[in-house]
């Protein structure tokens, strides 16, 4: 709506005319009163016909400062264009809400909100006097991130206390857990071998690999105890519980891998959506396999090292 020379002389304004309008087709609270316990509102409007149109709006009087009624088109210059069919508010803003679907292929979600947010969006908000935010499934996102940073912790901290209890030592848990990066590092080579981004599912998959892998580093140290138990040297009771515990660390290992290896090759859209689990385990597994014979012997000589360092400076 523009205003023409004879509205302007009327005392209209833009404003003014966008209200009688609104007042004509949505109505004016004439009043509000309590009824027991609710509050009626009293809206007043004109009797127009619904099914009229823009009809009705062009044929609609407007009430001058003087009192008098002029038709709307003498008022203001109507232009047909294109709007909104709904206006969203937050807050008490306005807002309106750009969406699109991502090319995997191409790209992914964290890339694209990284490099609009790096530049043109800060850019447009400035120049324009307008806020941005990111919702859906990069809202998701990170709310899923904030819960499973809490449950990794919670995981971990449960993992150490029983293994903690169970072995009756402070260092013998962290050689345990001390295999599980290695399986991260393992999960991340599978996720670029196959070209998948890591997805919540595999980070939510990290956790049930964790627990895998430290079946692996228990029945090996616990086989560790019980060598030195019966007296034998650190670096005996270190190479022969590897030895003794080879076949069980390989069959706990190769088992899961070997449940879960068909599901890589499955090409059905179904499977797709499990593909960063297997894919997690499978590789993460496979990698740990491969350290935990050596490495948890080597944490638990490093151990004894220290230990006995410290008794030779404190208990001499």
């Amino acid at each position: 709506m523009k205003l023409t020379s004879r509205g302007k002389a009327l005392g209209f304004t833009v404003n003014s005319v966008g209200c009688q309008i609104r007042n004509a087709f949505k109505g004016a609270i004439a009043r509000r009163f309590a009824d027991d316990e609710e509050e009626v509102t009293l809206r007043v409007r004109q009797g127009l016909n619904d099914d009229a149109g823009a009809a009705a709006l062009r044929s609609l009087s407007l009430r001058a400062a003087s009192g008098e009624f002029v038709p709307l088109g003498e008022v203001v210059t109507l232009t047909d264009r294109q709007g909104f069919s709904t206006i969203l508010r937050r807050d008490g803003k306005a807002t309106v809400s750009v969406t699109a679907d991502v090319n995997y292929e191409v790209t992914f979600n964290a890339a694209i909100v990284a490099r609009l947010s790096a530049g043109p969006l800060a850019d447009i908000a400035a120049r324009h006097g307008v806020d941005y935010w990111f919702s859906g499934r990069q809202e998701d996102r990170a709310d899923s991130f904030t819960d499973l940073k809490l449950g990794t912790l919670i995981a971990l901290g449960a993992i150490y206390l029983i293994l903690a209890w169970i072995f009756a030592s402070y260092f013998s848990p962290l050689a345990v857990m001390a295999i599980i990066p290695f399986g991260i590092v393992g999960a991340v080579f599978g996720h670029y071998i196959f070209g998948f981004q890591l997805m919540i599912l595999s980070l939510i998959s990290l956790l049930g690999l964790a627990g895998i892998l430290v079946n692996d580093s228990i029945i090996l140290i616990s086989r560790f105890d019980e060598r030195r138990a019966e007296g034998e040297a650190m670096a005996e009771a270190a190479t022969g519980a590897s030895q003794d515990r080879l076949r069980a660390v390989l069959l706990t290992s190769l088992t899961t891998i070997g449940g879960l290896t068909p599901l890589l090759f499955e090409t059905s859209i179904q499977a797709k959506f499990l593909l960063p689990m297997a894919i997690t385990i499978v590789f993460g597994l496979a990698m740990a396999t491969l350290l935990v014979l050596f490495l948890i012997p080597a944490l638990l000589g490093i151990d004894h090292d220290i230990r006995t360092v410290y008794r030779g400076i404190y208990d001499p």
